[in-house]
Protein backbone atom coordinates (compact mmCIF):
# COMPACT_ATOMS: atom_id res chain seq x y z
CA UNK A 1 0.00 0.00 0.00
CA UNK A 2 2.62 2.55 0.88
CA UNK A 3 4.25 1.79 -2.69
CA UNK A 4 0.89 2.53 -4.27
CA UNK A 5 0.52 5.81 -1.90
CA UNK A 6 4.33 6.95 -3.23
CA UNK A 7 3.76 5.94 -6.88
CA UNK A 8 0.09 7.96 -7.06
CA UNK A 9 1.91 10.80 -5.05
CA UNK A 10 4.52 11.62 -7.91
CA UNK A 11 1.70 10.73 -10.53
CA UNK A 12 0.17 13.83 -9.05
CA UNK A 13 3.17 15.86 -9.15
CA UNK A 14 3.56 15.65 -12.90
CA UNK A 15 -0.37 15.06 -13.99
CA UNK A 16 -0.78 18.34 -14.54
CA UNK A 17 1.80 18.62 -17.74
CA UNK A 18 -0.26 15.96 -19.30
CA UNK A 19 -2.53 16.66 -22.22
CA UNK A 20 -5.17 13.31 -21.52
CA UNK A 21 -5.07 11.15 -18.70
CA UNK A 22 -4.91 7.82 -18.92
CA UNK A 23 -4.86 4.35 -17.77
CA UNK A 24 -3.12 1.03 -18.90
CA UNK A 25 -4.19 -2.48 -16.50
CA UNK A 26 -2.74 -5.95 -17.65
CA UNK A 27 -4.46 -9.19 -16.20
CA UNK A 28 -1.38 -12.10 -16.33
CA UNK A 29 -3.02 -15.87 -15.72
CA UNK A 30 0.76 -17.94 -14.96
CA UNK A 31 -0.29 -21.85 -14.68
CA UNK A 32 3.17 -23.43 -14.73
CA UNK A 33 3.94 -27.27 -13.83
CA UNK A 34 7.45 -28.13 -13.45
CA UNK A 35 7.47 -31.89 -12.89
CA UNK A 36 11.06 -32.59 -12.78
CA UNK A 37 12.29 -35.72 -11.42
CA UNK A 38 15.80 -35.74 -12.55
CA UNK A 39 16.59 -33.60 -9.51
CA UNK A 40 18.44 -31.31 -12.63
CA UNK A 41 15.94 -28.72 -11.33
CA UNK A 42 13.34 -27.68 -9.00
CA UNK A 43 9.97 -29.43 -9.34
CA UNK A 44 7.11 -27.28 -8.54
CA UNK A 45 3.87 -25.52 -9.68
CA UNK A 46 3.67 -21.88 -10.39
CA UNK A 47 -0.01 -20.76 -10.05
CA UNK A 48 -1.58 -17.52 -9.66
CA UNK A 49 -2.34 -14.45 -11.30
CA UNK A 50 -0.52 -10.98 -12.04
CA UNK A 51 -2.03 -7.72 -12.12
CA UNK A 52 -0.52 -4.20 -13.40
CA UNK A 53 -2.47 -1.22 -12.85
CA UNK A 54 -0.98 2.02 -14.17
CA UNK A 55 -1.82 5.57 -14.83
CA UNK A 56 -0.03 7.43 -17.90
CA UNK A 57 0.40 10.67 -18.22
CA UNK A 58 1.09 11.88 -21.63
CA UNK A 59 4.05 14.70 -22.01
CA UNK A 60 4.04 15.13 -25.75
CA UNK A 61 3.50 12.57 -28.39
CA UNK A 62 6.64 10.97 -27.94
CA UNK A 63 6.88 11.27 -24.09
CA UNK A 64 4.82 9.70 -20.96
CA UNK A 65 5.25 9.21 -17.03
CA UNK A 66 3.83 5.98 -16.00
CA UNK A 67 3.36 5.07 -12.23
CA UNK A 68 1.13 2.47 -10.61
CA UNK A 69 1.66 -0.74 -9.02
CA UNK A 70 2.07 -4.40 -10.07
CA UNK A 71 1.09 -7.49 -7.96
CA UNK A 72 1.12 -10.89 -8.07
CA UNK A 73 -1.46 -12.93 -6.18
CA UNK A 74 0.09 -16.82 -5.78
CA UNK A 75 -2.62 -18.89 -5.44
CA UNK A 76 -2.26 -20.50 -1.85
CA UNK A 77 -0.90 -17.83 -0.41
CA UNK A 78 -1.85 -15.08 1.85
CA UNK A 79 -3.36 -11.65 0.29
CA UNK A 80 -0.06 -9.47 0.47
CA UNK A 81 2.02 -12.06 1.33
CA UNK A 82 4.13 -11.50 -1.70
CA UNK A 83 4.70 -7.91 -1.38
CA UNK A 84 3.16 -4.99 -4.32
CA UNK A 85 5.86 -3.77 -6.08
CA UNK A 86 5.61 0.29 -8.08
CA UNK A 87 5.53 0.75 -11.25
CA UNK A 88 7.15 4.20 -11.93
CA UNK A 89 9.39 5.12 -15.06
CA UNK A 90 9.44 7.52 -18.11
CA UNK A 91 9.58 6.34 -21.23
CA UNK A 92 10.32 7.81 -24.73
CA UNK A 93 9.14 6.16 -27.89
CA UNK A 94 10.66 7.57 -31.44
CA UNK A 95 11.01 6.65 -34.84
CA UNK A 96 14.74 5.14 -34.07
CA UNK A 97 14.84 5.39 -30.13
CA UNK A 98 13.37 4.36 -27.41
CA UNK A 99 14.33 4.90 -23.68
CA UNK A 100 12.77 4.12 -20.00
CA UNK A 101 13.97 5.33 -16.51
CA UNK A 102 12.86 3.95 -13.71
CA UNK A 103 10.94 0.77 -12.54
CA UNK A 104 9.18 -1.10 -16.05
CA UNK A 105 7.73 -4.43 -16.74
CA UNK A 106 10.71 -6.30 -18.05
CA UNK A 107 8.66 -8.46 -20.42
CA UNK A 108 7.47 -5.16 -22.54
CA UNK A 109 11.25 -4.03 -23.28
CA UNK A 110 13.38 -7.25 -24.22
CA UNK A 111 13.78 -10.77 -23.29
CA UNK A 112 16.92 -12.79 -22.57
CA UNK A 113 17.55 -16.44 -23.93
CA UNK A 114 16.41 -18.94 -21.05
CA UNK A 115 20.01 -19.81 -20.02
CA UNK A 116 20.60 -16.02 -18.86
CA UNK A 117 17.32 -15.18 -17.68
CA UNK A 118 14.91 -18.13 -16.50
CA UNK A 119 10.90 -18.29 -17.22
CA UNK A 120 10.52 -18.49 -13.11
CA UNK A 121 12.50 -15.36 -12.44
CA UNK A 122 10.45 -13.14 -14.38
CA UNK A 123 7.31 -14.59 -12.33
CA UNK A 124 8.53 -13.48 -9.28
CA UNK A 125 10.52 -10.36 -10.27
CA UNK A 126 8.91 -8.95 -13.27
CA UNK A 127 10.36 -5.54 -13.10
CA UNK A 128 13.60 -3.77 -14.34
CA UNK A 129 14.53 -1.30 -11.82
CA UNK A 130 16.83 1.04 -13.63
CA UNK A 131 17.71 2.06 -17.89
CA UNK A 132 16.37 0.22 -21.05
CA UNK A 133 17.29 1.65 -24.54
CA UNK A 134 16.73 0.70 -28.25
CA UNK A 135 17.59 1.64 -31.24
CA UNK A 136 15.58 0.74 -34.34
CA UNK A 137 16.58 0.48 -37.76
CA UNK A 138 14.33 -1.09 -40.74
CA UNK A 139 16.20 -5.06 -40.05
CA UNK A 140 17.98 -4.35 -36.84
CA UNK A 141 17.91 -3.43 -33.65
CA UNK A 142 20.02 -3.10 -30.48
CA UNK A 143 18.87 -2.86 -26.65
CA UNK A 144 20.95 -2.01 -23.72
CA UNK A 145 19.81 -2.43 -20.51
CA UNK A 146 20.54 -1.98 -16.63
CA UNK A 147 18.62 -3.20 -13.44
CA UNK A 148 19.31 -2.47 -10.28
CA UNK A 149 18.08 -5.37 -8.01
CA UNK A 150 20.23 -4.41 -4.99
CA UNK A 151 20.91 -1.65 -2.49
CA UNK A 152 23.83 -2.36 -0.58
CA UNK A 153 22.75 -1.79 3.34
CA UNK A 154 23.71 -3.99 6.09
CA UNK A 155 21.08 -6.75 5.27
CA UNK A 156 21.78 -6.91 1.26
CA UNK A 157 24.59 -7.23 -1.23
CA UNK A 158 25.02 -5.06 -3.97
CA UNK A 159 23.58 -6.30 -6.98
CA UNK A 160 23.01 -4.91 -10.47
CA UNK A 161 22.55 -6.72 -14.15
CA UNK A 162 23.04 -5.51 -17.62
CA UNK A 163 22.92 -6.61 -20.76
CA UNK A 164 22.97 -5.93 -24.55
CA UNK A 165 20.60 -7.15 -27.09
CA UNK A 166 20.76 -7.20 -31.02
CA UNK A 167 18.80 -8.99 -33.64
CA UNK A 168 19.61 -8.64 -37.70
CA UNK A 169 18.33 -9.66 -40.50
CA UNK A 170 19.57 -9.93 -44.54
CA UNK A 171 17.14 -10.80 -46.58
CA UNK A 172 17.11 -14.60 -45.01
CA UNK A 173 19.76 -14.95 -42.78
CA UNK A 174 19.35 -13.91 -39.10
CA UNK A 175 21.60 -13.02 -36.59
CA UNK A 176 21.22 -12.62 -32.62
CA UNK A 177 23.62 -11.48 -29.98
CA UNK A 178 23.68 -11.44 -26.25
CA UNK A 179 26.03 -10.36 -23.68
CA UNK A 180 24.68 -10.19 -19.77
CA UNK A 181 25.96 -9.75 -16.78
CA UNK A 182 25.49 -9.56 -13.24
CA UNK A 183 28.01 -8.20 -10.12
CA UNK A 184 27.19 -9.61 -6.85
CA UNK A 185 29.37 -7.36 -4.29
CA UNK A 186 29.87 -7.12 -0.54
CA UNK A 187 27.41 -6.22 2.12
CA UNK A 188 28.13 -2.08 3.75
CA UNK A 189 29.93 -3.92 6.35
CA UNK A 190 32.15 -6.58 5.45
CA UNK A 191 31.26 -10.01 6.25
CA UNK A 192 34.11 -13.01 6.82
CA UNK A 193 34.10 -15.30 3.94
CA UNK A 194 31.64 -13.56 1.54
CA UNK A 195 33.40 -12.12 -1.51
CA UNK A 196 32.38 -10.29 -4.86
CA UNK A 197 31.03 -12.85 -7.59
CA UNK A 198 31.06 -11.75 -11.12
CA UNK A 199 28.88 -13.66 -13.44
CA UNK A 200 28.81 -12.61 -16.86
CA UNK A 201 28.33 -14.52 -20.66
CA UNK A 202 27.20 -14.37 -24.27
CA UNK A 203 25.38 -16.44 -26.86
CA UNK A 204 26.11 -15.92 -30.49
CA UNK A 205 23.58 -17.04 -32.72
CA UNK A 206 23.56 -17.36 -37.13
CA UNK A 207 20.17 -18.74 -38.86
CA UNK A 208 18.17 -18.64 -41.86
CA UNK A 209 14.03 -17.96 -42.46
CA UNK A 210 12.91 -21.04 -44.59
CA UNK A 211 9.22 -20.11 -44.24
CA UNK A 212 9.59 -18.38 -47.68
CA UNK A 213 9.92 -21.63 -48.94
CA UNK A 214 7.73 -23.77 -47.10
CA UNK A 215 3.86 -24.07 -46.02
CA UNK A 216 4.68 -22.22 -42.84
CA UNK A 217 4.00 -19.48 -40.75
CA UNK A 218 7.07 -19.63 -39.08
CA UNK A 219 10.41 -21.73 -39.58
CA UNK A 220 13.67 -20.85 -38.47
CA UNK A 221 16.86 -22.63 -37.63
CA UNK A 222 19.88 -21.11 -35.70
CA UNK A 223 22.70 -22.19 -34.29
CA UNK A 224 25.99 -20.80 -32.39
CA UNK A 225 27.68 -21.06 -29.23
CA UNK A 226 26.83 -20.14 -25.70
CA UNK A 227 29.66 -19.35 -23.26
CA UNK A 228 29.79 -18.37 -19.31
CA UNK A 229 32.16 -16.89 -16.76
CA UNK A 230 32.25 -16.67 -13.24
CA UNK A 231 35.22 -15.89 -10.33
CA UNK A 232 34.74 -15.40 -6.94
CA UNK A 233 37.20 -12.68 -5.82
CA UNK A 234 38.34 -14.68 -3.28
CA UNK A 235 39.22 -17.40 -4.83
CA UNK A 236 41.71 -15.00 -7.35
CA UNK A 237 40.70 -12.69 -10.38
CA UNK A 238 40.51 -15.27 -13.36
CA UNK A 239 37.26 -16.25 -14.86
CA UNK A 240 36.08 -19.82 -15.21
CA UNK A 241 34.99 -20.14 -18.78
CA UNK A 242 32.76 -21.88 -19.86
CA UNK A 243 31.46 -23.08 -23.40
CA UNK A 244 28.48 -25.36 -25.53
CA UNK A 245 27.14 -25.46 -28.78
CA UNK A 246 23.90 -24.29 -29.12
CA UNK A 247 20.68 -24.65 -31.56
CA UNK A 248 17.33 -23.53 -31.56
CA UNK A 249 14.21 -24.85 -34.46
CA UNK A 250 11.06 -22.66 -34.75
CA UNK A 251 7.89 -24.35 -36.97
CA UNK A 252 4.74 -22.69 -36.43
CA UNK A 253 1.24 -23.37 -38.60
CA UNK A 254 -2.02 -21.31 -37.68
CA UNK A 255 -1.12 -21.24 -34.26
CA UNK A 256 0.45 -24.70 -33.85
CA UNK A 257 3.96 -24.41 -33.19
CA UNK A 258 7.14 -26.44 -32.10
CA UNK A 259 10.45 -24.91 -30.32
CA UNK A 260 12.87 -26.72 -30.06
CA UNK A 261 16.63 -25.92 -28.27
CA UNK A 262 19.73 -27.73 -28.06
CA UNK A 263 22.97 -27.20 -25.57
CA UNK A 264 25.39 -29.33 -25.90
CA UNK A 265 28.92 -29.23 -24.07
CA UNK A 266 30.01 -27.98 -20.17
CA UNK A 267 27.51 -26.69 -17.26
CA UNK A 268 27.52 -23.01 -17.42
CA UNK A 269 27.36 -20.26 -14.92
CA UNK A 270 24.33 -18.09 -14.67
CA UNK A 271 23.59 -16.22 -11.48
CA UNK A 272 19.40 -16.29 -12.62
CA UNK A 273 19.61 -18.62 -15.87
CA UNK A 274 17.23 -21.86 -15.96
CA UNK A 275 19.43 -24.40 -13.55
CA UNK A 276 19.49 -27.11 -16.36
CA UNK A 277 21.76 -24.93 -18.62
CA UNK A 278 24.08 -24.92 -14.90
CA UNK A 279 23.41 -28.51 -13.78
CA UNK A 280 24.03 -30.70 -16.69
CA UNK A 281 26.49 -30.67 -19.66
CA UNK A 282 24.01 -31.79 -22.37
CA UNK A 283 20.46 -30.76 -22.42
CA UNK A 284 17.90 -30.36 -25.33
CA UNK A 285 14.40 -29.10 -24.91
CA UNK A 286 10.93 -29.83 -27.29
CA UNK A 287 8.03 -27.29 -26.62
CA UNK A 288 4.91 -28.15 -28.82
CA UNK A 289 2.56 -25.03 -28.14
CA UNK A 290 -0.99 -23.70 -29.17
CA UNK A 291 -2.10 -20.13 -29.13
CA UNK A 292 -6.02 -20.17 -29.22
CA UNK A 293 -6.37 -16.48 -28.15
CA UNK A 294 -3.97 -13.75 -30.00
CA UNK A 295 -5.75 -10.30 -30.99
CA UNK A 296 -4.40 -6.73 -29.76
CA UNK A 297 -6.29 -7.18 -26.69
CA UNK A 298 -6.32 -11.07 -25.37
CA UNK A 299 -3.38 -13.48 -26.22
CA UNK A 300 -3.35 -17.06 -24.80
CA UNK A 301 -1.19 -20.23 -24.77
CA UNK A 302 -1.24 -23.79 -24.03
CA UNK A 303 2.10 -25.73 -23.85
CA UNK A 304 3.54 -28.80 -23.50
CA UNK A 305 7.85 -29.20 -22.35
CA UNK A 306 9.85 -32.37 -22.86
CA UNK A 307 13.27 -31.88 -20.70
CA UNK A 308 15.87 -34.00 -22.07
CA UNK A 309 19.22 -34.85 -19.65
CA UNK A 310 21.38 -37.28 -19.56
CA UNK A 311 18.68 -39.89 -20.77
CA UNK A 312 15.89 -38.30 -18.06
CA UNK A 313 12.63 -37.17 -19.38
CA UNK A 314 11.23 -34.46 -17.39
CA UNK A 315 8.50 -32.53 -19.00
CA UNK A 316 6.39 -29.86 -18.22
CA UNK A 317 2.60 -28.12 -18.79
CA UNK A 318 1.72 -24.34 -19.07
CA UNK A 319 -1.03 -21.72 -19.70
CA UNK A 320 -0.63 -18.28 -20.14
CA UNK A 321 -3.55 -15.85 -20.53
CA UNK A 322 -3.08 -11.73 -21.17
CA UNK A 323 -5.91 -9.41 -21.12
CA UNK A 324 -4.77 -5.74 -21.92
CA UNK A 325 -7.23 -3.12 -20.82
CA UNK A 326 -7.08 0.86 -21.52
CA UNK A 327 -4.45 2.29 -23.83
CA UNK A 328 -2.27 0.52 -26.32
Amino acid sequence: MKCFLVSAFLFLVVVSSAQKLQYEIVYRGIADNREYFSGYNTSETVLGSAIDAVLVAPINVENSIYTGIHYFYEYGTELFERKPQPVLYFAHNGQKWDFKMGAFPRNESFELPQAMLSQRYGYYEPNVEGLFLKYKAEKSVFSIFADWIGRQDTLRREQFMAGVIGTQQVGNFLFEEYWYMFHNAKYIIPKPGVFIDDYTGALLLAGYDFSSFLPLDIFTVKAGALVSAFRNRGQGDDFDIKSSAYAEIKAEKNRLGLHATLKYGNKHAFSHGDRFYNNVKNYSRIKIYLTPFDTDRLKGQLSWSFHFVDGDLDHQQQFSLVYYWGAR
